[in-house]
């Protein structure tokens, strides 16, 4: 008797806290309307309100309430306090569908909490709710209609351009393969270098005499060498400026030559100093002052800088000849 008094406390004890600790929470589920069109999309809003010391397990969803009734999007859970910071609300909510027509019951949702140090853990549970999906009617007495093809969009220019670019680059390969047919039938190169423009003869020489000078030959022993670069390079200049061969005459032609074509003694005189000094060096084995080393060489510069303004002077009296010549025609 006295183990059944014992049995029947513990069970009022425990229906006695479950009771307390209910008083002070609350699970609450609503939907916005209780019927929808298949396919139509609202929210399920949960709710849960407990004292702030206690420690609660949110419910978790996957992709479905029940098998025929989808979560689409389930948003962030929010937290609000009472004025006194005693209680917590907990708000989430979820969107949710249903493609199969029918009537469907959401069932409870439940909610885990205890308090701390409590080792037992308490549950709460949402009413349960029913939502009705429906189709849209169809009227069997009317005839079928064919369904509506599909409306065509216009056609962007973004999507446009990757033919544009297509056809281009074809163009531009079409091309490519004929240059290069005709190149390749005419046996000529598909690329052709940029040819320098030649430098006039006098530039070449003049260049050509800084370079030596700067070169010290003769004042490291190199004399010979010296005075046989110098009248190469006269000789070439006298080749391409006068179309005189002087690479293959003697000095004493390359002399004679000059006589007939440059009427300025003072530079024949210059040009014949060099030749003969250089051709002592060269045979006799001459050894030149250092004066005669520097004398040779500013006798060249000066005789390609005085043929140049010769030659300028030769060809202004040409033009004015043919000026002349060609007024008098016309006179006449």
């Amino acid at each position: 008797m006295k183990n059944i008094k014992n049995i029947l406390l513990i069970i009022f004890l425990l229906f006695f806290c479950k009771q307390f600790f209910a008083q002070n929470t609350e699970a609450i589920a609503t939907i916005d309307t209780n019927t929808i069109l298949i396919g139509d999309q609202i929210d399920l809003n949960l709710k849960f309100t407990y004292p702030s010391s206690y420690l609660i397990t949110w419910p978790l969803f996957n992709d479905t309430i029940i098998k025929e009734i989808e979560i689409i999007k389930k948003a962030k859970i929010d937290t609000i306090y009472s004025e006194n910071n005693e209680l917590t609300t907990l708000s989430q909510k979820l969107t949710i569908t249903s493609f199969d027509s029918g009537y469907y019951a959401i069932p409870p949702i439940r909610f885990l909490y205890k308090e701390h140090g409590d080792t037992n853990i308490y549950t709460e549970e949402t009413q349960a709710l029913l939502l009705e999906v429906i189709t849209i009617p169809v009227d069997t007495t009317q005839a079928f209609k064919d369904i509506k093809v599909p409306i065509k969009a216009p056609y962007t220019f973004r999507e446009a351009m990757p033919w544009i670019l297509i056809g281009i680059a074809a163009i531009l390969i079409t091309l490519l393969v004929i240059y290069y047919i005709r190149k390749h039938k005419k046996a000529e190169p598909i690329f052709r270098k940029r040819i320098k423009p030649k430098l006039p003869p006098h530039q070449v020489a003049l260049d050509a005499l800084e370079k030596l000078k700067l070169s010290k030959l003769w004042q490291t022993g190199k004399i010979k060498e010296y005075h046989t670069e110098l009248t190469d390079i006269i000789r070439t200049y006298i080749h391409d400026r006068f179309g005189i061969h002087a690479i293959e005459m003697t000095s004493d032609e390359i002399s004679d030559a000059i006589i007939r074509t440059v009427t300025n003694e003072e530079l024949q005189k210059k040009l014949k100093q060099t030749l003969i000094l250089a051709d002592l060096v060269k045979f006799a084995k001459e050894q030149p002052l250092p004066l005669e080393h520097d004398s040779s060489l500013n006798n060249s510069i000066a005789f390609v800088k005085g043929t140049i303004l010769a030659l300028e002077d030769a060809t202004t009296k040409k033009n004015e000849m043919e000026t002349k010549t060609k007024i008098n025609n016309e006179q006449y």
